[in-house]
């Protein structure tokens, strides 16, 4: 039995501290954008562009399927496909939770969200429907990382030096995720979907 057959108890691990990291960012940026950023500060931006791409389809599955489109397709993919490069023993993936802490801190922060007026929500109601869209699929993009973690191909030394290049440390025929990180990958796979249902009906 290799390594990554075994079961893969440092895969709760990678996901419990990139959960934990996000949700520090989140709410840090969340406070900071509440009380220095003007109400709406991110309307009219291409992230909030985007959010209204897919509100704008006819119908609830037209609605469902975008949102599954960019959460799943685009976004999902981005979390994976990042892990593909590393820097040393830092997988690209891991900047991810950076990214998404930073602009949903400042959309909830700054009431920013297209179509709805988090103002006129009840606080208890608008975090449980938070909790289940919002936090369903952050982690959802969480585990995805975390059951990737150890895919990556390419590898740089150094943060700083623009002009290295990734090196090619192992083929794609090399990589393996252990049944841990196959459980942890299906469930974000399932966290995702689950947001975007909630998301839209």
């Amino acid at each position: 039995m290799t390594t990554n057959d075994r079961v893969d108890h440092g895969v709760l691990v990678r996901l419990l501290l990139l959960y934990g990291a996000y949700n520090l960012i989140h709410n840090f940026v969340f406070l900071l954008a509440y009380h220095l950023f003007p109400p709406g500060f991110l309307k009219g931006t291409h992230v909030m562009a985007i959010a209204s791409w897919v509100g704008s389809a006819g119908g609830l599955w037209g609605v469902f399927g975008r949102t599954l489109l960019m959460n799943l397709g685009v976004m999902g993919t981005i979390c994976v496909l990042l892990n593909l490069q590393r820097v040393r023993t830092i997988p690209l993936g891991y900047t991810v939770p950076l990214f998404l802490g930073v602009t949903t801190g400042l959309a909830l922060g700054t009431n920013s969200f297209a179509g709805i007026d988090l103002s006129n929500i009840p606080f208890r109601a608008g975090t449980a429907e938070g909790l289940s869209i919002g936090g369903a699929e952050m982690l959802g993009y969480m585990c995805l990382i975390a059951a990737t973690s150890r895919i990556s191909m390419y590898q740089r030394q150094t943060w700083w030096r623009w002009s290295e290049y990734f090196v090619r440390i192992r083929r794609i025929s090399d990589l393996r995720l252990s049944l841990s990180e196959i459980v942890v990958l299906v469930a974000g796979i399932g966290l995702i979907v689950l947001g975007a249902y909630r998301e839209t009906w």
